[in-house]
């Protein structure tokens, strides 16, 4: 076999890239990935060269062990490198599977189909996407206007709702409620927006009778973890059954534990949507994995036949490595009743923050979210400038805790702990918080 260095002696090898230097990491990512994404975080004094992770916690190159309370924004819900997930993958890999072919019979996928349909009966249909949350939307968004363009002829609109985030994915961006992501795209004609919380609103457009579906986060996530009022989403859901409207849920970033639950619909007693999509703390920040549950009556109106069954299938499509991360995930999320833990330990970060803002009202005006799903929102100093992003450096640089404002609203501050977090934990987040208060007003 060939040396790759005598025809490349410049080429990294995985043995390499464990030795990079942190200036070489960034003269690679800058000149060959996002550039300008990259050189962001490093002006605002929030990317470092993380060369371990494990439970809540990491550490840089320097050796600073670090506290992550963001998690990539609500992946670890169940702690970096969880011991039990890694275990089940190395179990996968170690049988030299087939991963993924598009005609096989697929074990570990149809498994993880068949358990979530024992979580969610009334939802037994099961996409594994290969990716992420944006495409797990873009999954479920289809799979409606198939349907409709089947069944339901007439119908064309999809009815979503301001400040709301489904991803970076053209479908996606539009079915998103933020034109700040839509610049320099053409928009297409079949979106419509309405408030968020409001039921009355989203009727005006079901009344119109051109409605396919209608698409929210149970919580808000990149809008600033905007909770909805408690009657908001069953009455969106007897509005759907009215007007014979589909309710699509996107759980990527709420679901899969983060809020207390094990999908954040679920803290409303029997709401039950035509379908929803997760990605995120499913996949433990293993492997990329997503995917989307849908009614029988959803999925079958748009898949249910052999003329339409290959209308939407892809290379990672119900994928066994991806399933077999998610089928870890999700049978430690049940074996360790993960729900039930992130609303018990949750309270004290919530009391501490509470009294935080208590004392701290002309800085930090609300706490608000639910679970480990927590947004700070900052007021503004005496010369209009938010706290958020001063505060959220603050914490990162000088006390080594990472934090994340929010892309749709950057006067929120956002903090996702994990179940590995210790009340030691939520301390050091807390006085790093309040010594971050005082240096920022000074």
């Amino acid at each position: 076999m060939a040396n790759i260095k005598d025809k490349y002696p410049e080429f990294i090898t995985l043995e390499d890239s464990f030795n990079l230097d942190e200036e070489a990491i960034k003269k690679n990512q800058l000149a060959h990935l996002n550039q300008y994404r990259t050189q962001l975080g490093l002006d605002g004094g929030l990317t470092f060269n993380i060369t371990k992770a494990e439970g809540c916690h990491m550490w840089d190159s320097d050796g600073n062990k670090r506290l992550d309370f963001i998690g990539c924004v609500g992946v670890y819900v169940l702690g970096h490198n969880n011991p039990f997930i890694i275990d089940c993958v190395r179990k996968y890999l170690d049988r030299k599977p087939m991963t993924m072919d598009p005609m096989s019979l697929k074990a570990q996928a149809s498994s993880f189909a068949h358990n979530m349909a024992l979580i969610f009966p009334e939802l037994p249909r099961t996409v594994v996407c290969g990716g992420g949350g944006a495409e797990a939307n873009e999954t479920i968004i289809k799979m409606c206007k198939v349907a409709a363009g089947r069944t339901k002829q007439g119908k064309k609109r999809i009815v979503s709702t301001y400040n709301s985030f489904h991803g970076k994915t053209n479908e996606a961006v539009f079915t998103g409620g933020k034109d700040i992501w839509q610049r320099w795209l053409t928009p297409p004609s079949d979106h419509t927006y309405v408030p968020y919380g409001d039921w009355e609103a989203a009727e005006d457009e079901f009344k119109k009778g051109d409605v396919i579906m209608w698409i929210a986060e149970p919580i808000q996530g990149e809008g600033g973890i905007v909770v909805p009022p408690d009657d908001y989403l069953p009455k969106m859901r007897e509005l759907c059954d009215k007007y014979d409207v589909y309710m699509i849920l996107d759980e990527v970033q709420a679901g899969s534990c983060r809020t207390g639950y094990i999908m954040a619909h679920k803290y409303y007693d029997g709401l039950v949507p035509d379908g929803f999509s997760f990605a995120k703390a499913i996949s433990d920040g293993v492997l990329p994995v997503s995917g989307v549950q849908a009614k029988e009556e959803l999925y079958m109106a748009a898949y249910g036949s052999f003329d339409s069954a290959m209308n939407h299938t892809a290379t990672y499509q119900d994928n066994n490595i991806g399933a077999v991360v998610a089928n870890a995930s999700l049978q430690y999320m049940l074996e360790n009743d993960v729900p039930a833990l992130v609303r018990e330990k949750s309270k004290y970060v919530w009391d501490g923050l509470n009294k935080l803002q208590a004392k701290y009202p002309h800085i930090l005006e609300e706490v608000r979210g639910r679970g480990f799903m927590i947004g700070l929102k900052f007021n503004t100093d005496a010369d209009g400038v938010g706290y958020a992003n001063a505060i959220g450096r603050e914490l990162a640089v000088n006390h080594l805790v990472h934090t994340m404002t929010s892309i749709n609203a950057d006067t929120i501050l956002r903090a996702y702990p994990n179940i590995w977090s210790t009340e030691e934990d939520f301390d050091w987040f807390l006085d790093a918080l309040e010594k971050s208060f005082l240096a920022v007003e000074g």
